[in-house]
C-alpha cells in the first residue's frame, strides 16, 4: 500500500531540522508515522509484553473502533483504570481518535475513591485492565475479556481530530479544596509541550527511554507518549521501586533518557558507587523533578558521569507537566544549596509577582505564574477555583503558582517555598494535606483533626491527630481511610486528644501536640499514640475498629 508521504513524516518536535515544518498529527494519529516507517520495530515492553509500532497503531484503531460502537464520540469522557502495563498507550491513543477526553485513574484506589471520581466525570465508557465488576452502573463498561477480544480482531477507524481549544485530557491529583481537582488540558496545550519540551529531552528514533511514571500521572505523557511518537523505544518499569533493580534495568536495557521524580531518582542514585559509565553505558540524559530535587543527588550523576545532560524540570500540572528546567552544568551548588529551577520552556512565560506588581530585581520573592499555550483550560467541574487561580494576561493565560520564588543574578528562577503551607511532596506527589483532613473529619465521632508531616527512621511520614470523645476513634478513623485515601496519602501515625485548646492558643497547642508526637515516634515503634490531661504524648495498644 503506498502511503502519502506526510503520512511517514515525523512530527516538528523531532529534534531533526528537516522535520521542523511538518504538520503536527492529531493526538489520536501520533504514532502512524513511526508505524509506518518502522512497523516491526519494538516500541514498548512492560517486562511480560511487548509491542511493535504496527501493533500499537492497529491495537489503537481496534479500541477506538470499539469505542465508537459503543456511542463515543468527540468530546466525551472516557474513563481508564490505568494500571502500567504496554497497552496502556493503545487505549489512550484510541479514545483520542475518538476525538474524546482520556481520563486515566489509578485502578489501585480505593474502591469508594474511584466510584466518587466516576460519578464526578460521568464518562460515556470505562475501560478497565482486570476483571473487577462495574463500579458504577454503565452498560458500556470494558474488563479485561473484552478488551483482549477487541485487541486480537482486525478493526480500522478514521481519526477524529480534536479542535485546538477542545478538551483532551483530565488528570486528577490532590487538591486545595479538600477534594481531588481535575487538570483540563487542551490538544493545543498537549501539542506546544510535545514541541516545547522535546527541545530539552532531545528525544530521538534511536532513544531508550525508562518510563516510570504510573498512567494516571501527566508525566506518563512525557516518558512513553512523546517518546514512542519519534519512534524512540519505551520500557515500562513495573516492579518494585528498589535501587538496585531500577539500575540493573537502565544497564540491561541500554536506557539512553531516565525520567524519574526526585524521590526515585535518589533511590537509583543510592550513594553513588554504582552509577559509573561500565554499569549505566547508555545513559545520556538524566531528568528529575516534580519537587525541588537534592543537589547531592544530580551532583553524584553530573561527577560519576561528567558527559551525561542532567535536567531539572519544575511546574505543575496546571501548566502540563513541566514548564522551567535548567540543565546542571557545574556539578558545585554553591553551598549545598539546591540548583535553580531554571527557565521557562520555549514558548512559555514565567512572571514572578507580588501585591499585583511584577519583580525582576534578583533576590526579591514573590509568587510564580507561568503563561503560555501550555496552561491548563481549567479545574474539571470546578469553574470557581479555576477563575481564582488562571488569570489573564494580556491575551496570555498564566497560572498562578503559589510557589514563592525569586530570581538568580543569572536571571534563573529560584524557588524558596510554597505559600501554603499545607502542600507536603509525599511519595513524588504534590499532596493538599487539607484533602487527607477532609476526609478524616468524614469519620463518625471525629471532632477535629490535625494532619501533619514529621519525620520518622529518616524518612517523611503522614501523622494524624483526631480529637473525640473516645479514644478509639483512632482505630475507626484508620479503617474509615483506608476506603477513601490512596495508600501514599493515608496516615502511618495516629493519635488521640481528648479535648481543644481555646481559639487563641490553638495553633501554637497544636503545633506543640506535633512535636511531641514526633519526639514519642522517634522513641517508640508504635504507630498509636494519646495525649494526656499533662499534655504528653505516650504510645498506645489498637483497638479494633467498630465500623
Amino acid at each position: 500500500m503506498a502511503f502519502q508521504a506526510e503520512s511517514l513524516a515525523l512530527p516538528p518536535w523531532s529534534i531533526d531540522p528537516a522535520d521542523e515544518n511538518n504538520p503536527a498529527p492529531a493526538l489520536g494519529d501520533l504514532l502512524v508515522a513511526p508505524a509506518r516507517k518502522w512497523p516491526d520495530r519494538t516500541a514498548i515492553n512492560d517486562g511480560d509484553v511487548s509491542y511493535t509500532f504496527a501493533q500499537l497503531e492497529q491495537g489503537a484503531q481496534a479500541v477506538a473502533a470499539r469505542l465508537t460502537e459503543q456511542g463515543v464520540g468527540a468530546g466525551d469522557r472516557v474513563a481508564i483504570l490505568a494500571e502500567k502495563r504496554a497497552v496502556m498507550p493503545m487505549i489512550a491513543l484510541g479514545v483520542w481518535k475518538c476525538g474524546a477526553v482520556y481520563a486515566p485513574l489509578d485502578a489501585s484506589e480505593p474502591v469508594d475513591r474511584l466510584r466518587g471520581l466516576l460519578t464526578r466525570l460521568e464518562p460515556v465508557a470505562v475501560i478497565a485492565l482486570d476483571d473487577r465488576d462495574p463500579i458504577v452502573p454503565t452498560d458500556r463498561w470494558l474488563g479485561k475479556k473484552q478488551l483482549d477480544a477487541v485487541l486480537s480482531g482486525p478493526a480500522t477507524h478514521s481519526t477524529v481530530p480534536h479542535r485546538p481549544d477542545q478538551a483532551v485530557y483530565i488528570i486528577f491529583a490532590s487538591g486545595s479544596t479538600g477534594e481531588p481537582q481535575g487538570v483540563e488540558n487542551s490538544a493545543a496545550g498537549l501539542l506546544a509541550y510535545f514541541g516545547n519540551h522535546n527541545q530539552v529531552l532531545r528525544f530521538t528514533a534511536e532513544s531508550r527511554v525508562l518510563s516510570l511514571s504510573p498512567f494516571h500521572v501527566d508525566v506518563s505523557f512525557e516518558d512513553t507518549l512523546l517518546p514512542l511518537s519519534l519512534g524512540a523505544f519505551v520500557y515500562q518499569f513495573r516492579n518494585l521501586p528498589a535501587g538496585a533493580i531500577m539500575r540493573s534495568v537502565l544497564g540491561r536495557e541500554r536506557i539512553t533518557h531516565l525520567i524519574a521524580v526526585s524521590m526515585l531518582l535518589a533511590m537509583i542514585t543510592g550513594d553513588g558507587r554504582q552509577i559509573t559509565r561500565a554499569k549505566l553505558p547508555g545513559v545520556e540524559t538524566v531528568m528529575t523533578g516534580a519537587q525541588v530535587c537534592d543537589p547531592a543527588v544530580m551532583r553524584i550523576w553530573k561527577q560519576q558521569l561528567p558527559e551525561t545532560r542532567v535536567v531539572h524540570a519544575f511546574g505543575p500540572p496546571e501548566a502540563t507537566i513541566f514548564c522551567l528546567t535548567y540543565e546542571i552544568e557545574d556539578e558545585a551548588a554553591e553551598g549545598g544549596a539546591a540548583y535553580p529551577i531554571g527557565r521557562p520552556l520555549r514558548g512559555m512565560d514565567a512572571k514572578i509577582m507580588k501585591d499585583g506588581v511584577e519583580l525582576h530585581q534578583p533576590g526579591a520573592q514573590g509568587e510564580l505564574w507561568v503563561g503560555g499555550a501550555q496552561v491548563m483550560r481549567g479545574y474539571f467541574d470546578d469553574p470557581g477555583e479555576t477563575a481564582r487561580l488562571v488569570v489573564d494576561v494580556d491575551g496570555t493565560p498564566y497560572f498562578r503558582t503559589g510557589d514563592i520564588c525569586s530570581y538568580a543574578d543569572d536571571g534563573n528562577i529560584v524557588f524558596h517555598r510554597h505559600d501554603d503551607g499545607e502542600i507536603r511532596w509525599l511519595a513524588g506527589r504534590r499532596t493538599h494535606l487539607s484533602e487527607i483532613r477532609r476526609a478524616a473529619l468524614s469519620c463518625p465521632g471525629v471532632d477535629r483533626a490535625l494532619v501533619a508531616v514529621v519525620q520518622r527512621n529518616q524518612r517523611d511520614v503522614v501523622a494524624l491527630v483526631v480529637t473525640s470523645e473516645a479514644q478509639r476513634v483512632v482505630a475507626d478513623v484508620e479503617a474509615h481511610l483506608g476506603g477513601l485515601l490512596p495508600g501514599y496519602m493515608r496516615p502511618t501515625l495516629f493519635a488521640w486528644s481528648p479535648a481543644v485548646s481555646a481559639a487563641s492558643t490553638a495553633e501554637a497547642d497544636e503545633r506543640q501536640l506535633v512535636q511531641r508526637l514526633a519526639a514519642a515516634a522517634q522513641q517508640s515503634n508504635s504507630n498509636y499514640f494519646a495525649r494526656s490531661a499533662d499534655g504528653a504524648v505516650e504510645p498506645i495498644e489498637k483497638v479494633e475498629p467498630c465500623l
